[in-house]
């Protein structure tokens, strides 16, 4: 008698790529640093503050975090990091094409952000973070642009890859997986206080909104690492020459 072959079932881009107490474990640890970082900056000042130390546990957490998500995540589901980045650079067109998208979206994110500002008008506590953050010398300056090309990858790695992805899963809409990862990745900012974590969550949404368009987090990723390490440039410049 003909027996039917067993079919194996096909993975889709909406597939969980972890298990659901892997994406709990993610959020506390997430969420209870960020109330550490709330913590830490609102009771440091400028001239007291240890900027190295500060950039380099931060890129520690953060790729150690990246490592969570693959070593205990993807890896058990068979997947790679690539399946969560998206795209591919097979000629170099492919590449400025991306940065083409990048810069575009680098103006619409500005556009975005200026509105919020006029909104919610100044937001003190965000300034003084900024403050406290932004580097001095080189050597900080050095440290500022490894961060922030660090969390360019690792940022739109976690929200956008793997937590859009895991919240896709649970509840099958593309438009609310988007919300949902940006209203943590506003949580996660939660030091620059509450104007500081709406302008967060409306910028996350909008890297979301793009890795769905572009099916890739690489434009994402160059954009946002691109901002930081510009940000931390003026802002230093301009705390210099005593305007901030």
């Amino acid at each position: 008698m003909a027996t039917t072959p067993t079919e194996t079932p096909q993975v889709t881009d909406r597939d969980a790529v972890a298990p659901g107490w892997h994406t709990v474990l993610f959020l506390v640890f997430l969420l209870a640093f960020a109330a550490a970082d709330t913590v830490q900056i609102g009771r440091g000042t400028p001239e007291h503050v240890n900027r190295m130390v500060l950039y380099v546990s931060s890129i520690i957490l953060e790729l150690a975090m990246v490592g969570y998500v693959w070593l205990f995540g993807l890896r058990l589901r068979g997947k790679h990091m690539r399946d969560l980045i998206g795209g591919r650079w097979e000629r170099a067109a492919d590449f400025f094409r991306d940065v083409g998208v990048a810069l575009v979206f680098w103006g619409v994110v500005l556009l975005a952000l200026v509105t919020i500002n006029i909104i919610l008008r100044q937001n003190p506590t965000a300034l003084k973070a900024m403050k406290l953050l932004m580097p001095q010398t080189g050597a900080e300056m050095i440290g500022w642009v490894l961060l922030s090309v660090t969390a360019g990858f690792s940022e739109e790695f976690l929200f956008r890859g793997y937590l859009q992805r895991q919240f896709l899963a649970l509840t099958g809409k593309q438009g609310v997986a988007v919300a949902l990862q940006a209203v943590v990745f506003g949580a996660a900012h939660s030091y620059q206080g509450w104007k500081g974590v709406v302008t967060i969550t409306v910028y996350g949404a909008l890297f979301g909104a793009l890795a769905v368009m572009r099916k890739s987090l690489r434009p994402g990723m160059m954009q946002h690492a691109a901002q930081d390490t510009l940000t931390g440039i003026v802002v230093s410049l301009l705390s210099k020459h005593g305007y901030m």
